[in-house]
């Protein structure tokens, strides 16, 4: 089921095998939102492989079929947040679901006016808050060698591992500890450009294990090793050093 409007609005998916539930969800988020249901978790896969979504409202029980088990499935199609609905009973589950790196949780029976709050928290983050991939690139781009570590990251954002390097992968193409890697490398070039340093000592500095691992690191980023970069770097400086001077070409002369 679809509801649409003549401006964009946010795109949500009730995902429940009840059919009532699913149409007074559905009626009660219509007019904020553009509505989609499914009974199934395939029919959720369906609607997630083309549609949009900014939230997915999901039953953990969906007939023979166990919510949270279709986490992954969902995952792997959208970054759409999720808002589990559990029993009222079903404290386990809840605590379950909160493990399973779900955005939150509503206990049912629950009001229209609780769940559309619920909805609107999600779909719209604190507009003074930078996103969380953009907050932890800007952490990472300061990071002092050997000190990352991710967990403990994740828990200071108060955000699983996993959901911490989905999003960061999302916005960046790599994991945080992938980027955090680049940025140590691109400080070591600037000290074997810069600085006399070894290159074993810069490479311990920066954080990596051995200088076979930096070196290794080093030439796929670079294109090459250490070494050749920091010569090659010196023969450029050199000349630009003699492009400048005033006393060049064929003619040059000391009077």
């Amino acid at each position: 089921m679809a509801n649409s409007g003549p401006t964009p609005r946010p795109s949500i998916l009730v995902v429940d095998d009840d059919p009532a539930i699913r149409e007074a969800l559905a009626a009660g988020l219509t007019g904020a939102y553009t509505v989609y249901t499914a009974a199934t978790g395939a029919e959720a896969c369906a609607w997630l492989d083309t549609q949009s979504i900014a939230v997915i409202i999901l039953d953990v029980y969906l007939g023979d079929e166990n919510g949270l088990a279709l986490l992954l499935r969902f995952r792997a199609l959208s970054l759409a947040r999720i808002l589990v609905l559990t029993g009222r009973s079903t404290e386990a589950l809840a605590i379950q679901a909160l493990r399973a790196d779900v955005d939150d949780y509503v206990k049912k029976p629950v009001g229209l006016a609780e769940l559309r709050a619920a909805v609107d928290r999600l779909v719209a983050p604190p507009p003074s808050s930078p996103p969380l991939a953009a907050q932890l690139r800007q952490a990472l781009d300061g990071y002092p060698p050997n000190m990352f570590r991710a967990g403990e990251v994740a828990h200071e954002y108060g955000v699983s591992e996993q959901h911490l390097r989905r999003r960061f992968r999302s916005a960046y193409g790599q994991t945080p500890s992938q980027y955090l890697t680049e940025v140590r490398l691109q400080r070591a070039a600037s000290l074997l450009r810069s600085t006399d340093r070894g290159i074993a000592e810069i490479a311990f500095d920066q954080g990596f294990p051995n200088v076979v691992w930096f070196t290794k690191r080093f030439r796929r980023l670079f294109g090459l090793p250490p070494g050749a970069y920091r010569a090659a770097s010196i023969s450029v400086a050199s000349d630009e050093a003699c492009a400048e001077s005033p006393f060049r070409g064929a003619d040059a002369r000391i009077d």
